[in-house]
Formats: C-alpha cells, sequence, structure tokens
C-alpha cells in the first residue's frame, strides 16, 4: 500500500469530499477532530459535524497530518511529531 502525508488543507478537504467524508468532531469536544463517514471504524462513533475552518484549526492546535492512500479511502490522522525508531 501506498501511502501519502499531507498538511495542505486543500488536498485533505478535496480527498475527503471525493470519497463521501466530512469534518466532524467527537461530541460537545471541538478539539477531537475527527473525519465522519469512515467505513475503517472499529466501531460506528457519534460524531458532530464541524465546518472545515473549526476543522482545520484544531487541526493545526494538535500538530496533526493528514496520511492517505489516494487508490482507495483509507486513511489516518497521525502527530506530526512522531519520530521514527
Amino acid at each position: 500500500m501506498t501511502v501519502y502525508e499531507t498538511l495542505s488543507h486543500m488536498t485533505i478537504r478535496l480527498w475527503c469530499e471525493a470519497n463521501g467524508y466530512w469534518p466532524a468532531c467527537s461530541p460537545g469536544q471541538p478539539d477531537r477532530i475527527r473525519i465522519g463517514g469512515n467505513p475503517f471504524s472499529p466501531e460506528p462513533e457519534e460524531l458532530e459535524l464541524l465546518d472545515w475552518d473549526d476543522w482545520f484549526a484544531a487541526f493545526e492546535d494538535r500538530n496533526l497530518k493528514f496520511v492517505y492512500n489516494p487508490s482507495d479511502s483509507w486513511f489516518d490522522l497521525q502527530s506530526r511529531n512522531v519520530r521514527p525508531d
């Protein structure tokens, strides 16, 4: 599986929208961002819809990166601070 990493807000938004995903957060916790519509979640999550501006503000505040496979709908949100061993 080939994966890519991006910090580009435009790339993230376009990829998510093209794959049927939407910006979300844990209920009542707008800083706990998620991507809604994720078929890879182990259990269905109860999520609240966010607008993209608020989602990206939390994305930057939490110092995250978006890791994804462009050939299927797999993705992950990861810390930018993780260093390989």
